[in-house]
């Protein structure tokens, strides 16, 4: 926490309005078990949902978060987060310490990267929190994908055979992905086990060799037992 809050932000951030549209689309994750988590922004929302290949989208939302502010700086969106939603079970169902900051970073029109910079932050905290915005280059991102880029990724071959696992599996070995393992090293991403590190290379040398990443991870765990 201390190490958060010695970072430093040069510009303000501006107050959001619900007329201000960050996402002109959904954008999902795939995750290695046929998952999908979808992000999707309704006025001043950002809601959280979990969906599979072969299923449609949870109705009721992971979880959802009000966009306090944004700030565009260069190649990243920085935005202030209040989590809205209640903790069961407990007795404090609606913690002082929900407030956290986001990152989306610009890739192309297909992709987006995000980051989930810091969390557990107090009203105050969030007011005052500073950001090193240079550091953001060094950092590692997750990829979202577009709604119309998946369904452009799903017309690619699909994983069928062990030979296919193991080009795959190559790909994800070799030494092109180093920079991005450091990269993760070095960040603070929340992703406890590695799982979502796990998703990202693989749907990475997918797309790479030319097969589609959606439900790889399910076919390739099955292929391989």
């Amino acid at each position: 926490m201390l190490r958060t809050l010695t970072l430093f932000l040069l510009f303000p951030f501006i107050g959001f309005s619900q007329n201000q549209k960050l996402l002109a689309h959904d954008y999902s994750f795939l995750v290695i078990d046929g998952g999908i988590n979808k992000l999707h922004q309704s006025n001043d929302t950002l809601y959280e949902l979990h969906c599979y290949i072969d299923q449609p989208c949870r109705s009721k939302p992971e979880k959802h978060s009000k966009i306090i502010s944004s700030q565009q700086i260069k190649d990243f969106t920085i935005l202030k987060l209040e989590q809205l939603d209640t903790i069961p079970f407990t007795t404090d169902p609606y913690p002082a310490t929900r407030y956290s900051v986001g990152v989306f970073k610009d890739i192309d029109d297909k992709k987006l990267g995000y980051l989930n910079l810091i969390s557990g932050l107090s009203k105050q905290q969030i007011d005052t929190v500073r950001i090193d915005t240079d550091s953001l280059n060094d950092m590692f991102f997750f990829t979202l994908y577009s709604d119309a880029y998946l369904k452009e990724l799903s017309t690619l071959k699909k994983v069928t055979t062990k030979s296919q696992v193991l080009e795959i599996i190559d790909t994800v070995k070799s030494n092109q992905f180093k920079l991005l393992a450091e990269k993760y090293r070095k960040t603070k991403t929340g992703d406890m086990y590695g799982s979502g590190f796990s998703a990202e290379i693989l749907n990475r040398a997918c797309i790479e060799k030319g097969f589609n990443p959606i439900g790889a991870g399910r076919v390739i765990n099955k292929l391989m037992r």
